[in-house]
């Protein structure tokens, strides 16, 4: 297999590359486009240039932190137990509220009292599947 012309490069305390100024990725000092968005990297100097670069520099560096942070933390974001108990019963609490308050309204046939009744049937709807579905 051919091995692509130019390798992505690892951020580390050397200043051999510059960050391009539409999406922040660092490319090396050689390069024409960027590797990621494929904009122009030209040279700018001034103040407002070095605050942009300055600005994408610690927004690149804040994403790899997060997506890093991400990855090691994975089980760890599980609802606790009463948590999701707690959404459980107030998701069947207000879907059976719902339900209840729509036969009500059939029974009395009113408009206004069944609109009220869908709305907390899909109140508790939605909360159980929140609380089921992954994320």
């Amino acid at each position: 297999m051919d091995k692509p012309k130019k390798e992505p490069i690892l951020i580390s305390h050397r200043q051999d590359y510059r960050l391009c100024l539409n999406c922040g990725f660092p490319n090396r000092n050689s390069d024409t486009h960027c590797m990621y968005c494929n904009a122009g990297l030209v040279e700018e100097t001034g103040l407002f240039s070095w605050v942009k670069q300055t600005y994408y520099i610690l927004r690149w560096r804040w994403q790899l932190k997060q997506h890093r942070e991400k990855r090691h933390s994975s089980g760890q974001e599980r609802l606790p137990l009463w948590k999701g108990a707690s959404f459980f019963l107030l998701g069947a609490g207000l879907s059976a509220t719902g339900v209840y308050l729509f036969a009500l309204a059939l029974a009395e046939k009113s408009f206004s009292n069944g609109l009220m009744s869908v709305l907390f049937f899909f109140y508790g709807f939605f909360t159980i599947k929140t609380l089921l579905s992954k994320k």
